[in-house]
């Protein structure tokens, strides 16, 4: 079985046609993030695996604006500079 393990730079490299539309399902994502990211930090759950999280949803799905905003906090309270 060859598991493939995305990293940030990976995670986006799916075309834009296969990026979703489902609002709803971005809209738990970011909440459940929001939330996630202001408890304190697990060893198995630390900024990296976040930070992963974050640009999954980030290139996976088609954000509005106000989700971009949001996803960019999310990014900024992690340590990690907007791209």
């Amino acid at each position: 079985m060859d598991l493939k393990i995305s990293t940030p730079a990976t995670v986006c490299a799916a075309p834009a046609a296969q990026r979703f539309h489902a609002s709803h399902v971005v809209e738990a994502e970011l909440e459940h993030l929001e939330w996630a990211t202001k408890q304190p930090a697990l060893r198995m759950l630390d900024a990296g695996y976040w930070r992963r999280r974050v640009l999954a949803v980030k290139c996976g799905f088609e954000l509005t604006e106000l989700q971009g905003i949001r996803l960019e906090k999310i990014l900024a309270r992690l340590g990690c500079p907007a791209k």
